[in-house]
């Protein structure tokens, strides 16, 4: 991995296409979708992503666009895991870095937090550039910070996760994903809940699924957010009927992992206008 990092961006990403999901990577006349995301990586570089994938900075982004409703509550932000001081946290929240996936320290109760853990995995997490993994553009430059905010599902709630991907600032489909105490289920939908056919490795959610009151306002705050990209997945959550933002995702599972069915690839991709001009 450390010799990786020094092979050209277009040569490893061609590499590791290949090896994940099996066919050589068109970037001449890219049709399918994960094609597409690594077209993007190498040629739409922007500052406005770095912005929008640093976790701490994105709320500025959405303050500005759709106003500060749907941001969670931040009780803090540092540089270094040395100036967190636990005795002047909540009892409950969560801590993560700005520029990580996944790496997220969840406290429901704060006297029973390892502490010297946490911190020392969060020192692990803030030395990790997300960008020499899979050349993921956006991230390469965001300045590393650990993030302190409000735990949404402290006491069991359940957790709805409605993952819109939205092409020149329009959502098309959207993943919804429920997490009932750990226990992870997910679907994608068109806009008006018809079950598609991608596949996860997930179970699929039980029953039909309806909308909530606030989906038509949804769709409202990730047209306005997503505005101005060719392509970003904006993800919102729903816990006890209250919405909040997630995040902005430019490359969904860096366009590295195989879409079931292959055709999905393919259909996903159809909606992305790929730049004419590079940046």
């Amino acid at each position: 991995m450390f010799l990786d990092r020094y092979i050209p961006d277009e040569r490893y990403l061609a590499r590791k296409y290949k090896e994940k999901m099996g066919r050589r990577l068109n970037l001449q006349n890219p049709l399918a979708f994960t094609e597409k995301i690594q077209w993007l990586k190498l040629n739409w570089r922007y500052d406005i992503l770095t912005r929008c994938s640093d976790k701490y900075e994105v709320r500025k982004f959405v303050e500005e666009r759709v106003g500060p409703e749907l941001l969670k509550k931040l009780y803090g932000v540092y540089d270094r895991v040395k100036d967190i001081d636990i005795n002047r946290l909540p009892d409950a929240f969560v801590l993560k870095v700005n520029h990580g996936c996944k790496q997220n320290i969840f406290c429901t109760d704060r006297s029973e937090l390892d502490w010297n853990h946490s911190l020392n995995l969060l020192k692990k997490y803030l030395k990790k550039n997300r960008y020499y993994y899979r050349r993921e553009w956006a991230y390469k430059n965001i300045v590393p910070r650990i993030l302190c905010e409000e735990h949404l599902t402290k006491n069991g709630e359940t957790f709805y996760e409605y993952n819109f991907y939205c092409y020149d600032g329009v959502p098309r489909l959207v993943e919804i994903l429920e997490d009932k105490g750990g226990c992870r289920r997910i679907n994608m939908f068109d806009l008006d809940l018809k079950l598609l056919e991608n596949r996860y490795k997930y179970p699929p959610l039980c029953g039909p699924v309806e909308k909530p009151a606030q989906f038509n306002r949804m769709l409202e705050y990730v047209s306005e957010l997503s505005r101005g990209f060719p392509f970003v997945r904006t993800d919102l959550f729903r816990v006890n009927n209250k919405v909040y933002f997630g995040e902005m995702t430019f490359y969904p599972l860096s366009g590295l992992s195989k879409i079931q069915p292959e055709s999905f690839d393919f259909f996903l991709g159809s909606f992305l206008n790929v730049p004419v001009k590079k940046s």
